[in-house]
Parts: structure tokens; sequence; C-alpha cells
């Protein structure tokens, strides 16, 4: 296994798809290696260190979207921390908190760039990495609809009953189900609660908490299902323990669903004041907080106001403004013309 991990994958060139070589600056040659990922996890456990990889004419910059013990030579190495929920509550997940933490130190150290997605994160990386705020760069991420999606949504088989609360994502411990389920059931109200998603690997119990709470569990379903299902639910429930950057807040609200999410971190960083904030480990305040949501449906003026609001917030996200971004950050390495397709 040693010997394995001191090898050096094999890189293999082809000849990339035509928009690939339209944008490249490596002369349209794509780079591909079997195994990569497992390779380098191997190398870093038994050196400590970084796997270098090289090819024969590297891009100006290589952006490692996820945190791989890798590093591309003669490339700039850009590296993107979209959460640190395995350091800071390392009970919702499989991975050691202590060889996370030394990955990323390591990344931190020896990448030119480090990216995440909140001002949260970037505060987190600085206190549990003791990576300065100022070397890490915030380019958030870009949420929006297009009009072809947004009709696809409308055309897209119904799954939940219109006018239900609608909670989607991965259905685990760390989305705050059994609280989620409680606050349904002492709120009294006739509004079904609609879970839809994958189950996590704790298998949380989704059955109602009370006689009069309906509770309906759907699987994984089709995006544009769960779209049309989001865009016709009386409100997002979303009280979640912890997250990177909570990407329902902002498909909510781009399609006018009101939103109920969690107070403080990055939940309520995100939501910017156009939701309906309640302490994720207070029932009771769960609770009420579905009854608010109940009596908006109810009162078309208010809930105009929160759907513009939430419309608003989600405009500062949209894909436009998020190309801006990338471009920005993208022309410290590399020299994009006004037509270059970020």
């Amino acid at each position: 296994m040693r010997a394995l991990a001191g090898r050096a994958p094999p890189l293999q060139h082809h000849a990339s798809p035509g928009w690939l070589a339209r944008e490249a600056e490596t002369a349209g040659q794509v780079a591909v290696c079997a195994d990569l990922y497992r390779l380098a996890h191997l190398h870093y456990r038994y050196y400590g260190r970084l796997l270098t990889l090289r090819v024969p004419r590297p891009p100006r910059a290589m952006h490692w979207t996820y945190p791989l013990p890798l590093r591309l030579a003669g490339s700039v190495n850009i590296v993107t921390i979209h959460d640190l929920i395995p350091l800071t509550h390392p009970q919702f997940c499989g991975i050691s908190r202590k060889r996370f933490a030394r990955l990323l130190q390591v990344l931190c150290r020896e990448m030119d760039e480090v990216v995440t997605v909140s001002e949260t994160v970037r505060e987190e990386i600085a206190r549990y990495l003791d990576h300065p705020a100022r070397k890490t760069v915030n380019l958030s991420q870009g949420v929006g609809f297009s009009e072809a999606e947004r009709f696809s949504f409308t055309a897209a088989p119904q799954i939940a009953p219109p006018g239900a609360f609608v909670f989607f994502g991965r259905v685990e411990g760390r989305k705050n189900i059994d609280r989620l389920l409680q606050g349904h059931a002492l709120s009294g109200t006739q509004t079904p609660l609609v879970i839809i998603g994958p189950e996590g690997e704790d298998r949380p119990d989704c059955t109602p908490r009370g006689p009069s709470s309906r509770v309906i569990r759907l699987p994984w379903s089709a995006r544009a299902s769960v779209m049309r299902a989001l865009s016709e639910a009386r409100g997002l429930l979303f009280p979640t323990l912890a997250e990177g950057f909570g990407l329902p807040i902002i498909e909510a609200m781009a399609l006018g669903t009101p939103v109920l999410t969690s107070r403080g971190g990055v939940t309520e960083e995100v939501s910017g004041g156009a939701a309906l904030l309640v302490d994720p480990c207070d029932v009771a305040e769960i609770a009420e907080g579905i009854r608010q949501l109940d009596a908006l449906a109810e009162q078309p003026q208010a809930l105009a106001r929160w759907q513009e609001r939430g419309r608003r917030r989600a405009a500062g996200y949209g894909m436009e403004a998020h190309r801006r971004r990338l471009k920005q950050f993208y022309g410290r390495w590399v020299s994009l013309g006004p037509d270059h397709g970020v």
C-alpha cells in the first residue's frame, strides 16, 4: 500500500469537447486519471502531504472545488472550503475531526487561494484553522432560475399538495427533523408538512408527533417537481442546525415562497432579514413560527411584502452577479476578455 501511495498516478490526455476547447488555455486538452481521489488520500495518509500532479501544459489556474489532498504543478492552485461542519458539529458526520482539520490546515498553507461561500464560514476558517480571514475569499454561490427552468417547474409532475409546508434536502439529524416535527405538531396547524429528500445515514423518524399533525414523506424526486412543490408551498421550513450556505433558503425566496429558518450562523446571514428566524433548539419557537406563516397566508398584503423582500434578497445571489464575482476573482490570475464565458 505504501508503494502504491508513493506512485504518481498516470494521466491520459484527450481532446476536449468544443465548448471546453474554446475556453481552455490548454489547447483543448483534458487530463484524465482513473482512481485519482483514492490514490490522493492514500498518499496523504502515508506521507502527510499533498499529492502533486503534473501535466505537459498546465492551465494558469486549477480550482479544486472540494478539499482534496491534491495540487497541480505549474498552476495557481485554488481550493473551496464549503463548510467546517466536521469541526463545528462533528456529531453530525462520520468524518474524522482531527484528520479533516489537519488536511484543511495543510491546504490553507499550501494553496495559493482559499475560497468559501459565506462570511460565516470565512470567520470559522480563521477561528478553527488559524488562517487569517483576510486571506480567505468569499465568492458566495450563484442561485437563479432561467425562464425555461421556471416553465419546466410548472409543467413538472405535482408531488405535493399546493399550500403545504415543505422541507427538502437530505433527511438527517443535522437538518433538525425531530424538532421540526415536534414544532409542527405543537403549532396545531392543519397545513400538512411535506418532507422531500433522500435519507441520511442516521435515518431520523419522520412519523407525525401529534394526532392532528399531517406529515407526507417523499423520497428523492426529480428536481423540477421539487421546485414546483416549493413554488406552490405556504412556506419553506428549514430550522437546520448546521449549514455551509443553505441553498434552499435562496431558492425558496427566488420562487416567492416565505421562509422559516434558524437564527444565527450562516442561515441568518444568507436570509438577510428576509426570513422568519427561530431558535432551532426551541420547539415552542418553531411552533410559533409555523403559526405565523399560517397567518401570513391569510394576509395578502403582508404576504406580498415578505415575498418581495425575499425576491430582492435572492437577486443578490443571482447568476449574473455570481459571474461578475468569479470573473473578478479569476482575473487576478488569468487574463479574461470581455466575451470570456465564466
